[in-house]
């Protein structure tokens, strides 16, 4: 039977693909989700699929929600109600967890202790994007006993490059999840799983996947009791599935099988590689260029510029405020003379007292070193790029609520930049034109990964490095 879909369709999207002749009416639930959807305010978290209580909700191969059973909705509405995308109470939500109002000048949010960590096991650290410190901190909770699972991304065993949403309940499925995943990951779908089994969770995610968790704690009680600690990553963007699809089936050699995608091998800015069957490995981009060769940064700052998704463009949340714990790279000047960030740090921002009861506990437990940081060094960290994308998702909201498309909702009067920083944000506005426009972005990325793409990106790496 065809599947009544939600789905996107080149530029735009197709709320329902009914069969031919099908006299059922979607109910009135589905068709304000396919209205969120159609409005390009869906943000893929997979809040919606992970919510129903009929299961009659999928998603499709973009990580879009689809409807697999028609027939089995009861209009409850819960797929609305706790989605993220279309509306938001930033103020109510801050209250709740903070007892303050959000203040939107503020890009770190709340924090209650902030920290530059790292795994002490020596392999972890080594492996991991940065310093191990999610991997650790959520093997600690693990080995004491203080969860029974948690909430990562892992590679989908069908296409490598590509992130799957699972609960990670061993110490070697935790270890499988390591390393950040860049695409769009439905992590919130597994809030089915969590809720048909009993235990206490750990929840890993984006910071729109966070906001999701909170609509959803809100509406189910099981989800609230069960997942004990949330650990927010910091994000610029996701990309969509398009360029690392190309970029998978480009890698693929004659006589061997490519297994693996490592978005970013070694500390930051890191080289994308892949894995072959045979154990052999080799750079994704240019891997027959000797010298210069392009770092996953410098490629991910590109893509960010054509793939990034429509509904990330006005998300000002780049610091996952409303986690336990949030966790990025540490962007700002080393606090001592003996701190090598390619040695591999995490920067740590414990939100809440259980965010840093668990930092501590595991510290306790010998398996994290942490150097706990003053205010003022916290906030400089990631300051630059927290500001760019705050300001830049107000200034797009504004102008396409100007323009008459749909916006999402947070409640609030949106901050405005002037000076120096107003001129930085309608660059950077200017910079994501090609997001809107898919046939001229398809190009762009032919013309990247080709010879000429990769002058392009030298000339302008030597730019960076003269700067």
């Amino acid at each position: 039977m065809t599947l009544v879909q939600l789905r996107k369709s080149g530029p735009l999207v197709q709320p329902f693909a009914r069969p031919f002749g099908d006299p059922e009416e979607p109910p009135r639930t589905l068709r304000s989700l396919a209205r969120i959807v159609d409005d390009g305010l869906c943000h893929r978290c997979g809040s919606c699929v992970g919510i129903c209580p009929t299961d009659v909700l999928g998603l499709d191969s973009e990580d879009y929600p689809v409807i697999k059973n028609l027939s089995a909705c009861t209009d409850c509405e819960l797929c609305v109600k706790v989605c993220p995308g279309d509306e938001l109470d930033v103020h109510g939500l801050n209250k709740e967890l903070f007892g303050q109002p959000q203040d939107l000048s503020d890009v770190h949010g709340v924090f209650q202790k902030a920290y530059l960590s790292y795994s002490n096991d020596p392999a972890l650290r080594a492996n991991s994007s940065s310093g191990g410190a999610v991997t650790e901190i959520l093997r600690g909770l693990l080995a004491s006993g203080e969860i029974d699972g948690a909430v990562v991304i892992t590679s989908d065993e069908t296409d490598p490059w590509k992130g799957k949403p699972i609960i990670a309940r061993t110490e070697s499925e935790l270890l499988g999840a390591t390393k950040s995943k860049y695409a769009i990951s439905p992590t919130n779908a597994v809030f089915q799983e969590i809720r048909q089994h009993e235990g206490r969770y750990a929840l890993v995610g984006l910071p729109c996947q966070i906001h999701g968790f909170h609509k959803a704690a809100a509406l189910d009680r099981k989800l609230k009791e069960r997942v004990k600690l949330t650990i927010g990553l910091f994000c610029h963007a996701a990309t969509e599935h398009e360029p690392v699809r190309v970029i998978w089936e480009s890698v693929q050699r004659p006589g061997k099988k490519a297994v693996r995608y490592i978005p970013r091998e070694g500390k930051h800015p890191g080289t994308p590689m892949v894995v072959y069957d045979d154990g052999s490995k080799e750079p994704v981009y240019f891997p027959e260029r000797v010298g210069y060769r392009p770092s996953s940064t410098e490629m991910l700052n590109l893509f960010y510029r054509l793939y990034t998704p429509e509904r990330c463009l006005t998300c000002y949340d780049s610091t996952s405020e409303f986690a336990d714990i949030s966790v990025g790279d540490p962007w700002m000047p080393p606090p001592a003379d003996d701190i090598n960030f390619y040695d591999g740090y995490s920067f740590v921002m414990a939100r809440t007292a259980a965010g840093v009861s668990a930092v501590e506990g595991v510290r306790d437990q010998n398996r994290l070193s942490v150097l706990e940081l003053d205010r003022e060094a916290a906030k400089a960290c990631n300051l630059e790029t927290a500001l760019e994308k705050r300001f830049k998702a107000f200034r797009i909201i504004e102008t396409r609520r100007r323009q008459g498309h749909a916006v999402p909702d947070y409640g609030v009067v949106a901050p405005k930049p002037s000076g120096v920083r107003f001129v930085k944000v309608e660059i950077n506005m200017l910079t994501h034109i090609l997001c809107y426009m898919p046939r001229a972005r398809w190009k762009m990325l032919q013309l990247l990964l080709s010879p000429v793409g990769y002058w392009m990106i030298w000339l302008n790496h030597q730019r960076r490095v003269l700067r």
